[in-house]
């Protein structure tokens, strides 16, 4: 009996400490599988900036009013002179006027045809009223030969009125982050078509990230048949265009001039040196035709010549 009592007493606590039985215990197991390894994400880069070689090393003295070289890449300003001053900017206008019709998706064969209106004083007319061009060629005498009635045209051409469009201008130039600017219509020869010199360098980097303007704007001439018949040559006004720096080791990315006598003589444009470093120059305000061309080719030989680039981007941490 005693032998019982021993026997039931270990039963009952060996019992209690049983783990208790679950549906789980059922269930087969089941061989874990990892979770997949997220791929892995670049870290994004910061462009370095240009790091001056000498300290101490001047600038290029230039005549005109305003004048700033800023880098492609930071928009840090390499070289300035009053360079968020507005000043008129003539047909440097015309950049803003082909981003406004780039951002309408233009059809490039559409035809045009010219009227009485569209001819403006100031320049030498290069087409004339019942001519009938394409959208794309208008575009050419534009931005090649700086054609004040191609440029109204090809304004009319979005199907917008030209306070509309000019309306779209201001509103493109806010959108880039230009912020001392101001358009009054398509063409610059209104006095109170207003920018900055860094607001410009602005302007001619964000049109050239638009192929059509890019292909435009590096042409020595622009020739074209209109399709009423008569036949057009009209020479480039960017004379920089086939110059020391359009020919190895730098080259000339384009750029646009512009002249009223309210304005002097103004010329902007991008340039690249065997290394693929970019810089913008830009002078308002110039003296002489010549002199807007021989500041800005030496403020961009200047630049590449006074700055490095380091050869890689930092990754941010």
């Amino acid at each position: 009996m005693f032998a019982f009592l021993v026997s039931l007493a270990l039963h009952l606590s060996l019992a209690t400490t049983r783990t208790a039985v679950s549906w789980w215990d059922f269930v087969p197991a089941v061989k874990a599988t990892p979770l997949p390894v997220a791929a892995a994400v670049p870290r994004p880069e910061i462009p370095t900036l240009p790091v001056k070689k000498d300290a101490d090393r001047l600038g290029v003295e230039t005549s005109a009013r305003a004048a700033v070289v800023v880098d492609w890449k930071t928009g840090a300003a390499l070289f300035e002179k009053d360079a968020d001053e507005p000043m008129s900017i003539a047909s440097v206008s015309k950049l803003m006027t082909a981003l406004v019709v780039l951002g309408a998706n233009p059809d490039w064969k559409k035809q045009i045809t010219l009227t009485a209106a569209d001819m403006r004083a100031g320049a030498v007319p290069y087409l004339s009223p019942a001519e009938t061009v394409t959208v794309q060629d208008l575009l050419g005498m534009s931005l090649v030969a700086s054609s004040n009635e191609a440029t109204i045209a090809l304004a009319k051409s979005t199907g917008m009125t030209l306070d509309e469009f000019t309306a779209k201008m201001n509103e493109t130039a806010a959108k880039i982050g230009m912020t001392n600017s101001h358009f009054n219509e398509p063409t610059g020869l209104d006095e109170g078509n207003k920018a900055s010199a860094r607001d410009v360098a602005l302007l001619i980097r964000t049109a050239l990230t638009s192929p059509e303007v890019r292909a435009m704007v590096v042409r020595q001439a622009y020739d074209f048949t209109a399709l009423t018949g008569r036949e057009h040559h009209a020479r480039a006004t960017d004379e920089l265009l086939g110059s020391f720096l359009d020919k190895a080791p730098y080259r000339l990315l384009g750029g646009k001039t512009g002249f009223i006598n309210e304005a002097g003589y103004c010329f902007g444009a991008a340039a690249e040196n065997a290394d693929g470093d970019r810089v913008i120059a830009v002078v308002l305000g110039a003296d002489s035709k010549e002199q807007r061309f021989s500041e800005v080719k030496a403020l961009i030989y200047w630049s590449f010549d006074a700055y490095a680039w380091p050869a890689k981007a930092v990754s941010m941490r």
